[in-house]
């Protein structure tokens, strides 16, 4: 286990609010990273942050002491990333703020709901690793009504792929045709493939719940600032020190 002082990479660079730590392994391997002037390309190289000097483009990182943490509802239509390569609107064209945020996963450009959006870089590599099992709860419209055999099927796991297992806690809402499903993992499409896999199409799917945070009457497109009672529940479940 790291001490404090130590970091790897592309942690360190993600918790100075580079980016998210994926983007900042490819980063780090596309040569934009050195240490002590020399090219790092390893992305669990061990920095000690009071000692070696970290560059990024030519310009000097250092870790973020405060950050932001925000809460969006997200409307359908726009994309959940920081910037597109199709000039479609983005999760952060909706957020004003002059920070480098990051979404933390992804939800599709059909899907709607709650995503957090932060430039905490720990914390949000932390809410979309598997490890941490964080609850998620959506509420699906389906084509069609939902079979007992089938609720029956995604409680006990369904093929999504080669290998790809996945479950889910199922319950009828207003009619079997709109469903409420807890997952506690977030691959990708995963709800949708899950479905389609049963032979039902999914209408409409909004995320109301995301690791015991709530929308709390937040319209559609609005945003808010976390209250720290939120952030240090989140630091908690993931096994953070704190959130202050």
């Amino acid at each position: 286990m790291l001490k404090k002082q130590e970091w790897r990479l592309n942690s360190f660079m993600s918790q100075a609010g580079i980016a998210a730590r994926r983007k900042c392994d490819q980063l780090i391997k596309d040569g934009f990273v050195s240490v002590n002037t020399q090219k790092a390309l390893d992305p669990g190289y061990i920095v000690k942050p009071e000692k070696d000097l970290v560059m990024y483009k030519g310009k000097y990182v250092t870790l973020k002491t405060n950050f932001e943490y925000i809460l969006l509802n997200k409307p359908k239509g726009i994309v959940c990333s920081v910037k597109d390569e199709q000039k479609r609107r983005t999760v952060i064209d909706l957020i004003k703020s002059n920070r480098r945020l990051f979404p933390v996963g992804r939800l599709d450009i059909t899907t709607t709901g709650l995503l957090i959006i932060t430039d905490d870089g720990e914390l949000s590599y932390r809410l979309a690793h598997p490890k941490f099992a964080v609850e998620k709860i959506y509420i699906a419209e389906l084509h069609k009504p939902l079979a007992n055999k089938d609720i029956r099927k995604l409680q006990k796991g369904v093929l999504i792929g080669k290998g790809e297992k996945v479950a889910a806690k199922v319950r009828i809402i207003t009619s079997a045709q709109k469903v409420e499903i807890t997952v506690h993992e977030g691959k990708r499409n995963m709800i949708k493939r899950m479905f389609d896999a049963l032979g039902y199409k999914v209408v409409s799917l909004d995320r109301v719940k995301y690791a015991g945070i709530t929308k709390r009457k937040l319209p559609r497109g609005g945003w808010r600032f976390l209250l720290s009672s939120e952030v240090k529940k989140l630091y908690t479940l993931v096994g953070l020190n704190n959130g202050d």
